[in-house]
């Protein structure tokens, strides 16, 4: 009878070690995961910092240290993307800058600033892939006017001319944005007549726009309700 005491202790005993072996582990398990999540927290407040203090070194070696660790944070990327543009790493930045908008497609944030780094590499044919093939990101017929300001940006003046005519007819008349946009790109070539046509369409949106009809102004012709035109899609 002693001796089935004995064994019973034994075995109640093993239980308790291998219960408490199994706290121990699961709780040394959450004390790492708890202690990098807090490590990474503050590599990315640090990173934050030495961008804003100017220092693009730090901030480019702390956010390559956050990117090798959380490779599908697309914030990250992004930063990082960005310092290394900063930095005229443009071929690096194009890279992370990539996976940011692969991880977050529709962010135009991200897409714009791979557009932007794209611009200062001079990789023209890559801006204007990627241009029309995010042309549905973004608000309605947003995606149109983006390619006419890149395309306006690296002188390609047919494509953006012809985006801001297909951006006009995506809206059909809903905005007068689209329309204002054709009238600056009118005077950004100096076309008057071209000017003036689109700056009449958009003022049939809102007859006491001022910048609208300050433009007109500018322009020769006396402001008044007859201005103004339907819009043409």
């Amino acid at each position: 009878m002693k001796l089935g005491f004995s064994k019973l202790g034994i075995l109640t005993s093993i239980a308790i070690v291998g219960v408490s072996s199994s706290f121990l582990v699961s709780g040394c398990s959450t004390a790492k995961k708890v202690k990098t999540t807090l490590a990474l927290n503050d590599i990315h407040i640090q990173a934050a910092i030495a961008e804003e203090q100017g220092d693009d070194a730090r901030a480019h070696e702390l956010w390559s240290e956050f990117v090798d660790r959380r490779p599908q944070s697309a914030l990250a990327e992004y930063r990082l993307g960005k310092v290394e543009t900063r930095m005229g790493q443009y071929e690096q930045a194009i890279g992370h800058l990539r996976v940011a908008h692969d991880l977050q497609p529709g962010n135009i944030e991200y897409l714009e600033a791979l557009a932007d780094t794209l611009v200062l590499s001079n990789r023209i044919d890559s801006l204007m892939t990627l241009l029309r093939q995010t042309l549905n990101e973004g608000e309605p017929g947003s995606g149109y006017l983006r390619l006419a300001k890149y395309a306006q940006q690296v002188g390609q003046m047919d494509e953006a001319r012809e985006s801001l005519l297909l951006s006009i007819t995506q809206s059909k008349g809903t905005s007068a944005l689209p329309y204002l946009n054709m009238a600056n790109f009118a005077r950004s070539i100096k076309d008057e007549k071209l000017e003036t046509q689109y700056l009449r369409y958009a003022l049939w949106f809102d007859r006491a726009d001022p910048t609208v009809l300050s433009r007109l102004n500018e322009l020769g012709l006396i402001p008044g309700p007859s201005l103004a035109l339907p819009p043409e899609f």
